[in-house]
């Protein structure tokens, strides 16, 4: 049976999904009749899908033994339920229900792509020329030498950068011929050797023009995401390109660093100023969250790049999936001291509504 996009968008994240997304997920949620007494998932074991009530009564059981019930009126049933994965409570069918489920990594998969694809694409050009450019003409002319200074390549190991140029493939590229597009799944990093090109949005707004040493890509192979904007060549050129193998082993992998809980704290005891965020959607955010963490949609991210603190640590926590290690390599990129909080749904706080950092009101990273 089907699922009706109404069906699926009184549940949340699929309430936040364009008709194009709601599509992709229609074709992979399963509904599925439990019977009463049914054990649906236990406590502490790696949960594939994420489960959501249309019908019936589900008991949820924490490891003290508090019950918590849940119907289709419940305030929660909008939430897939047990949250993360280890779930922290069982799940025990009361009655007949039914349940709409959907594989977690595909979900995780669809969020990540949902709001990369919503970038704004605003501050790209100024970002680039912050890291590739410099006064001096022919160096301007020299990718490598761009790269190099750029902040993305000062995390890298040295030894990751002479692999890195070794792999590199010279791709010559023609005047108006489109290099990467919208909607595409990514397969290559690129980098300018010689020539122009633009950034186009969806709606065919120019976001930026490219040139020598200025690179772009990196978003969709981080998140195994489809392409967030078309970039089309301006003049004749020349462009290095690496495939998504070599990115993510040799440029991905080094620059995402994780912290625990606890390191979390002793860090946050110190001087240093830790500021933690949380890169998934607003509601998912005030339904549970890390306590002090604050609100920054992944869409919205490189549109605040501005308001944020290069004096700060910022700590990403896991929660988003995907949309983790993206936000980790953009704010990294564009040189920020980044990492992400392992198990962050562990240490969530009991606070419900805390409308604390929400990206509605307010800089959220102030």
């Amino acid at each position: 049976m089907e699922i009706s996009p109404d069906i699926l968008r009184t549940f949340t994240p699929f309430d936040n999904l364009n008709d194009e997304y709601i599509n992709r997920v229609q074709g992979r949620v399963k509904l599925r009749h439990v019977a009463k007494g049914t054990l649906v998932f236990k406590r502490g074991r790696a949960l594939p899908e994420s489960f959501y009530l249309v019908a019936g009564h589900i008991d949820l059981i924490d490891s003290s033994f508090a019950v918590t019930s849940l119907t289709p009126d419940s305030a929660d049933v909008r939430f897939p339920l047990g949250g993360s994965s280890p779930p922290q409570v069982s799940a025990i069918a009361k009655s007949e229900v039914k349940l709409l489920s959907v594989e977690r990594d595909f979900l995780d998969l669809v969020m990540a792509w949902s709001q990369s694809s919503d970038f704004s694409m605003t501050g790209l050009k100024d970002q680039q020329v912050e890291v590739g450019g410099g006064e001096d003409d022919d160096d301007e002319s020299d990718w490598m030498s761009c790269l190099l200074r750029s902040p993305l390549f000062t995390q890298i190991p040295p030894a990751n950068i002479q692999q890195l140029f070794t792999r590199f493939e010279s791709v010559e590229v023609k005047s108006g011929e489109p290099v990467v597009k919208e909607g595409e799944q990514g397969d290559y990093f690129y980098v300018i050797e010689s020539g122009e090109a633009r950034v186009q949005s969806k709606t065919g707004k120019l976001e930026a023009v490219l040139c020598a040493g200025d690179y772009f890509g990196e978003e969709a192979l981080v998140g195994d995401t489809t392409r967030n904007a078309t970039v089309t060549m301006d003049t004749d050129g020349v462009l290095m390109r690496l495939d998504k193998d070599t990115f993510k082993a040799l440029l991905q992998e080094p620059l995402l660093r994780y912290i625990d809980y606890e390191a979390l704290r002793e860090q946050s005891d110190g001087a240093g100023a830790i500021q933690v965020l949380d890169v998934r959607l607003p509601i998912e955010h005030r339904h549970r969250h890390v306590t002090g963490a604050r609100s920054l949609p992944l869409s919205s991210l490189r549109g605040r790049f501005t308001a944020l603190d290069r004096q700060q640590v910022y700590v990403i926590t896991d929660d988003a999936g995907r949309r983790s290690e993206v936000a980790a390599q953009l704010l990294c990129q564009a040189g920020f001291d980044a990492c992400i909080l392992k198990d962050a749904a562990l240490h969530y706080g009991d606070e419900q509504g805390d409308e604390q950092g929400d990206d509605h009101g307010g800089d959220p990273v102030s």
